[in-house]
């Protein structure tokens, strides 16, 4: 969630008078922190925990229950904070205020006194250090898509760095959909947005969509998507591949087994639709996947989107 709440949660602890500091990632010779059977982004939690161990004062691994009024999230995400616990060594004081906003936005707002009071800040402090998270974060919502389609994918959370106010034109525009963490952490998606930018292709997500539009689309389905994450991609999935984009990629997480239910249901309601009426490309990740195979399936998608271009502007 670093990808996504990361102006917010920066500003806040800032406003406290506190330093925050990011890992640099997974560096070429540092090896990642292998757990038994952990999918790829809780190994990289570690390993970014146990980087980060000896140079801070406390570490922000939030307990996160649920970010959705309805729905929950995986439960690794509630065990996250005992992981990092026990691969730090308790060398570190670890932040995990659950964060469950099934109880109403009041609880996440309460939540968050509850981390200013851990670090000595007054209920004042701590509510105008909420406040001013809260209008940086509703900001770097609004020029998202500038700003992913503008900057480098090492700069999108560099929160001092500001949005150009010219970018490059685009002549394909395609639709990237998958957790927050395939999309933007270089360690895992190997500069992937990057690449596609460099063949042309202005990057959309599900972050320019509504919680309406994403509803609307999964309404229909016959099973209940419990999983916020779950519901967010095959919504948005759905939603692009019905058009306003000329292709769609879906990014999944090897050894992840919500990415797996998904990736089966959807390629199940596509065929039973007749297939999807766009190109899509599933991409899965791992710590294994190369920069180079990643270029070559995207060029090849790319010759897949252009060659249907030209083919639909023949007139018979």
């Amino acid at each position: 969630m670093f990808y996504r709440y990361f102006p917010f949660w920066k500003i806040f602890f800032e406003g406290l008078g506190w330093s925050v500091k990011t890992s640099e990632g997974v560096r070429q010779k540092e090896k990642i922190v292998y757990f038994e059977d952990s999918c790829l982004p809780m190994k990289l939690l570690v390993t970014h925990a146990v980087q980060l161990r000896e140079k801070v004062d406390y570490l922000f691994v939030p307990r996160l229950v649920s970010i959705h009024r309805s729905f929950i999230m995986c439960p690794k995400f509630r065990g996250a904070p005992d992981i990092v616990r026990l691969a730090t060594e308790r060398k570190v004081s670890v932040i995990d205020e659950t964060i469950d906003l099934r109880k109403g936005g009041v609880s996440f707002f309460q939540s968050f006194l509850k981390i200013g009071k851990k670090l000595g800040a007054s209920k004042q402090e701590s509510k105008n250090a909420f406040r001013e998270a809260e209008d940086s974060f509703s900001r770097s919502r609004k020029g998202w898509m500038d700003r992913i389609n503008r900057l480098p994918t090492g700069q999108l959370f560099e929160v001092n760095i500001p949005t150009p106010s010219e970018g490059r034109n685009f002549p394909l525009r395609v639709a990237f959909i998958g957790h927050p963490y395939n999309l933007f952490d270089v360690d895992i998606s190997k500069g992937l947005l990057s690449l596609a930018k460099g063949l042309g292709m202005e990057i959309v997500t599900s972050d320019i969509l509504s919680e309406k539009e994403i509803d609307r689309e999964v309404s229909n389905l016959s099973k209940e998507i419990y999983w916020s994450s779950g519901r967010e991609i095959v919504g948005s999935l759905f939603h692009f591949l019905s058009g306003g984009v000329d292709g769609v990629v879906f990014l999944t997480s090897f050894k992840c087994g919500i990415d797996a239910l998904l990736q089966e249901f959807i390629k199940r309601r596509l065929k039973v639709l007749g297939g999807p009426s766009l190109p899509l490309l599933i991409l899965s990740l791992d710590e294994h996947t190369s920069r180079e195979g990643l270029m070559t399936r995207l060029e090849a998608f790319r010759d897949v989107i252009e060659e249907r271009r030209s083919d639909s502007q023949i007139v018979v």
